[in-house]
């Protein structure tokens, strides 16, 4: 289903577009490369394995840093799965989708189609309080610093059942999406409890351990800073953008998707290009005098969480 973007938003984009041809005229758009979704989806699961396999391994000690290294590798594939979204992985569709229905969505819980139309509704209205669906509504109270509102959030049942259900809870997809994910978990926990149950028990236990805490931890925090505690009525007055800072980005962040403001302005382009259309685009007044870039996640006014408490009376 196509929706259709709010006038504002395409104003945005038109306007930086004109903005960036008019300064590199032969600026073209990015095309998405199959051998390099490939690459990271390979490296996330290896991530996954070795991490499951070292507790197996070793023994139960190792679970705390087990669930660090899966729950982050969880979350770099839903970043994954939100480039699968747009047609990011592959110019080719089909082998686009393949990566996601095999790799990405049901090892998430979630249905390809059901995160394509909700992630839809969330670009075209974005910020709108009736037809946005990723919208958070405010839950910072007089004296509030971010990390309480933080903590109240992640607290917040909705987004823990979430976290640990994905689609799987009422409501969202078609039985037959619901199905299709069920019949991967089958498929897949046959095979590993058919090599040998303790590994296949290990996995089941560390993915959704991870699921509950790691991710739900980074998610949340991820969500919040995209555009939580913004003015919404445009894409720069409603959206962050948080280029790379080493190995934090690597936790919060993975796959580049801490440039939100960049992706919302050019959803089309591949994730792995994001950082050099950013650097391209902060040359240009119309984006960098108006962009809220944030160059730290914690420490500043220009921080990603400086606007999410309610500090004065």
């Amino acid at each position: 289903m196509n929706y259709g973007d709010t006038p504002s938003i395409l104003i945005d984009q038109i306007s930086i577009k004109q903005s960036l041809l008019a300064h590199a005229p032969a600026w073209q758009l990015p095309k998405a490369s199959a051998w390099y979704a490939a690459y990271d989806i390979a490296l996330d699961w290896t991530i996954i394995c070795l991490a499951v396999f070292a507790v197996y391994k070793i023994g139960w000690a190792l679970t705390p840093i087990g669930l660090v290294a899966i729950g982050n590798r969880q979350r770099a594939l839903g970043n994954l799965l939100h480039e699968a979204s747009h047609g990011n992985l592959s110019r080719n569709r089909h082998l686009n989708d393949f990566f996601a229905h095999l790799l990405l969505a049901p090892p998430l819980l979630n249905s390809l189609p059901v995160y394509r139309e909700l992630h839809a509704r969330h670009h075209a209205w974005l910020g709108d309080t009736r037809r946005d669906p990723d919208l958070l509504p405010p839950l910072a109270r007089e004296g509030d610093r971010w990390l309480r509102v933080y903590a109240r959030y992640l607290a917040k049942l909705s987004l823990i059942r979430g976290s640990l259900a994905g689609h799987l809870i009422a409501g969202q997809p078609h039985y037959r999406q619901k199905l299709s994910i069920a019949a991967w978990w089958m498929a897949t926990m046959s095979a590993l409890f058919t090599v040998n149950a303790h590994l296949g028990a290990t996995f089941l236990i560390l993915w959704f351990g991870a699921r509950i805490t790691v991710f739900h931890a980074i998610t949340t925090f991820r969500e919040m800073t995209d555009h939580y505690g913004l003015k919404p009525g445009s894409i720069f007055t409603f959206t962050r953008e948080i280029p790379d800072h080493g190995m934090l980005s690597t936790l919060v962040h993975p796959h580049h998707n801490g440039y939100h403001l960049t992706h919302h302005l050019f959803p089309a382009v591949p994730y792995h290009q994001l950082p050099e259309l950013h650097a391209r685009l902060m040359t240009l007044p119309a984006f960098s005098e108006r962009a809220i870039v944030c160059p730290a996640y914690l420490g500043g006014q220009r921080s990603s969480v400086f606007d999410w408490g309610m500090r004065h009376g």
